[in-house]
């Protein structure tokens, strides 16, 4: 066994990649037409994990093995995926991280993603710097010209979540153009379907209730928020689209506030911008230009703080997603 990498990885998002490209791949076509949503190659070169933890560091360790190793009994999700890197010389990127790995060959692997702590590092959210990590990752990396998608075990209900998503997200040269669904659900639900294997994970994600093709379409938190506040949700969901703008407006703006970030010289523009619903002003045009500047800040005077006065923590990313144009 050769011991590739072996750090924590700064995440953001939840999720990382294995790859040799500068570009991030689409993270939902990695796991197009697949059975697992956690390790997801179905992009040609690509390695796509999906983490339990939203923001934050996690370690990760990528071993190359001349066979398949023992299952490691620690490990409370395992996937395996083939996998063919296109070079030698690979790397570890997260949202604005990357890392270089060199793989000892190239040709058909199975790659093993293996995970812990999913659901504590869920409900965590967020780890701040000198803070313990939460949850913990693998990959294995062996030559196998058989290699197959397989999920070996599955003990969390993220992971559940994950599979379910990979499972309704057809391959990439498979759209047929149904809006109501390949089974033709128009949304209009009294329940979950009796014993329906399609519902099992959605139950967990949504709660007692199915969601509206709406609130699916909804990206961000929607999930924590149905879990927590569904009454809430939906009321927000029967409001004229208007209204519903109005107070996403409100709410980006409170969060703002109570971050202790709309004072902030670079940030004042964009949600005057938002208060009149008009486009939003560079850096805010996209999650990539903005999230950087959680740490580096807009005019490299240093990182926009994680922490305000009196010993209460703020997490300055939820402003941020909340002001994304996604």
């Amino acid at each position: 066994m050769i011991v590739l990498f072996d750090a924590d990885v700064p995440v953001h998002y939840g999720f990382m990649f294995l790859t040799c490209g500068d570009e991030h791949p689409d993270l939902g076509g990695t796991w197009a037409g697949q059975q697992n949503g956690l390790a997801g190659a179905a992009v040609p070169g690509v390695l796509s994990m999906i983490t339990g933890l939203h923001t934050g560091r996690v370690p990760l360790r990528i071993e190359w093995h001349a066979t398949a190793p023992e299952l490691g009994a620690g490990w409370e999700e395992i996937v395996d995926v083939p996998f063919t890197p296109p070079s030698v010389d690979m790397c570890v990127r997260s949202f604005q991280d990357s890392f270089d790995v060199r793989i000892p060959g190239t040709g058909l692997l199975r790659a093993r993603y293996c995970a812990a702590g999913m659901d504590a590092a869920r409900d965590a959210d967020t780890v701040m710097s000198g803070e313990p990590t939460v949850d913990r990752y693998l990959v294995q990396l062996w030559p196998d010209d058989e290699a197959a998608e397989t999920i070996v075990r599955q003990t969390s209900a993220i992971a559940a979540y994950w599979h379910g998503a990979a499972r309704e997200t057809p391959p990439a040269a498979a759209h047929t153009g149904d809006e109501t669904g390949e089974n033709g659900d128009d949304g209009d639900h009294d329940g979950w379907d009796e014993g329906g294997e399609e519902d099992w994970y959605d139950a967990w994600a949504w709660g007692d209730r199915p969601p509206s093709d709406r609130l699916r379409q909804v990206r961000g938190n929607v999930l924590a928020v149905a879990q927590h506040h569904r009454d809430l949700l939906d009321v927000f969901d029967g409001w004229d689209p208007a209204v519903q703008q109005a107070a996403a407006r409100w709410l980006a703006r409170r969060a703002f506030e109570v971050a202790g970030m709309d004072e902030i010289g670079w940030v004042r523009p964009a949600l005057t911008a938002m208060d009149r619903g008009e486009p939003l002003p560079e850096p805010f045009t996209s999650p990539e230009a903005v999230f950087p500047l959680l740490w580096t800040g807009f005019d490299g005077s240093g990182p926009v703080p994680f922490e305000a006065s009196q010993g209460a923590r703020h997490r300055p990313s939820f402003a941020f997603r909340r002001s994304s144009p996604q």
